[in-house]
């Protein structure tokens, strides 16, 4: 098992913050071409680092949020970001537990990667869609196949990457090390 130092702890953090500016919504990623990294970091920060920076990442999103579409971020809707991303949060809570007594098992990321991503998209995109339509179960159910497949491709590759950076950067650091 991995214990991160405070110095790891901060510079994932930041590396974290970084990106989530860098990719957080459409004006910026519009730019960039960049899919919203958020759902992949609430997953990490719930495997990696402790709550009080999951409430970092929520703050930071709000910010990025507010600085870019104002007061119309104040709805129901937007509320509902947050117990999505507790979700996601948490399933990488219960990932780090079940890899903390086995070790890591392929079918314990995909359960809860996989179920992270629905549930979070079953609250974020059932929030905006019944603010936004009609309560219809077809139409719903266009809209969660429209956004969770690519939402959970978004959110694999992203963990993807952050795995292997947080592998290569270890491996270099028990090479110093040694």
């Amino acid at each position: 098992m991995f214990n991160l130092s405070t110095k790891q702890t901060i510079w994932i953090a930041v590396v974290f913050s970084l990106i989530l500016w860098a990719t957080r919504g459409q004006h910026v990623a519009s730019l960039m071409g960049l899919p919203d990294a958020t759902w992949a970091i609430a997953f990490i920060v719930g495997f990696l680092l402790s709550p009080a920076l999951f409430l970092l990442v929520l703050a930071q999103a709000f910010v990025i949020d507010y600085l870019a579409m104002g007061d119309f971020i104040f709805n129901l809707a937007y509320v509902a970001l947050i117990p999505s991303y507790l979700v996601l949060w948490m399933a990488g809570r219960w990932l780090r537990q079940h890899y903390e007594q086995n070790g890591f098992r392929i079918g314990q990321f995909a359960i809860a990667l996989v179920a992270g991503v629905a549930i979070c998209e079953l609250i974020s995109s059932g929030a905006f869609y019944l603010q936004k339509s009609g309560t219809s179960l077809v139409g719903f159910a266009e809209v969660f196949g429209t956004y969770f497949f690519s939402n959970l491709f978004f959110t694999l590759c992203y963990i993807a990457v952050a795995s292997l950076g947080f592998y290569l950067v270890t491996e270099t650091a028990k090479k110093k090390l040694a």
